[in-house]
């Protein structure tokens, strides 16, 4: 099985980014690979994100300066902020200028929250059909 640092189309959006920012961003996809294999990885909207039941579970992007990380579910995040202090909170994701002053662990934390609570909603949605 491939993983996704061998993927197309991610060695070419990482080749793409910001020298600075590459380490991070690769960094930042494995971990999101890790914390939910089952998901696919899918590239229609230009960046990394990954989607399980054809929904999308969390993205990221690289900018010059920083990544922006992307959830399905924003209301996981603010429980997170005190614990991630040096991380921005944008409308709609999470701005990491440097992992190096983040905690991983409470990233991976946060990265697992999410999609647990994915989960939990798509078999609330599902029983409600059924």
């Amino acid at each position: 099985m491939l993983t996704l640092a061998s993927s197309d189309f991610v060695k070419c959006y990482v080749q793409h980014s910001a020298p600075a920012m590459r380490a991070d961003l690769l960094e930042v996809i494995e971990m999101m690979e890790l914390i939910a294999p089952e998901a696919e990885l899918v590239s229609n909207l230009g960046i990394p994100y990954f989607q399980q039941n054809a929904s999308w579970l969390y993205g990221v992007a690289a900018r010059s300066d920083h990544l922006c990380v992307y959830f399905s579910d924003l209301s996981v995040l603010y429980p997170f902020a005190s614990r991630l202090p040096h991380v921005q909170f944008g409308d709609d994701c999470l701005i990491i200028h440097r992992l190096d002053d983040i905690n991983i662990n409470v990233l991976a934390e946060l990265f697992g929250q999410i999609k647990v609570h994915f989960l939990l909603k798509h078999r609330e949605s599902l029983a409600l059909i059924q």
